[in-house]
């Protein structure tokens, strides 16, 4: 993966502090019968949790107060209807939480929503154990 942007944006109070973190080209495509899908493996979750952990521990001195990461598939897959879709994954930390989102395909969603409703769960305990 390649870091592609990491901004803080303050609010006009300046009260809140989001710093964002984007990542692209994350290897989590396969070629399956029906088209591509993503595939969540043990070792992708480590390279997540290590990103994440790294990425937290620079945020020394005017800390956020959430801090939001995307990070993007490397390859795209169609939908039904012939919209172009990028896995991708976003997890937000605030407070110590930890939320995790998946953007994907009808396709993956048919094929895959088990393995990535566990993933989840399997990476935000993880993540919030650190």
């Amino acid at each position: 993966m390649k870091i592609l942007f990491d901004e803080t944006f303050t609010s006009n109070d300046g009260k809140q502090r989001s710093r964002n973190i984007w990542y692209g080209y994350a290897d989590i495509s396969v070629e399956g019968m029906y088209g591509k899908s993503i595939k969540l493996t043990e070792d992708f979750m480590d390279q997540l949790c290590d990103i994440i952990k790294k990425d937290l521990s620079t945020n020394k001195g005017n800390a956020p107060t959430e801090t939001n990461w995307y990070f993007y598939g490397s390859a795209v897959t169609q939908d039904a209807i012939g919209d172009n879709i990028r896995p991708t994954i976003m997890v937000r930390e605030k407070a110590g939480m930890f939320i995790t989102n998946f953007n994907i395909s009808d396709h993956d969603f048919a094929v895959n929503i088990d393995a990535i409703l566990l993933f989840k769960a399997n990476l935000e305990k993880r993540l919030s154990s650190h």
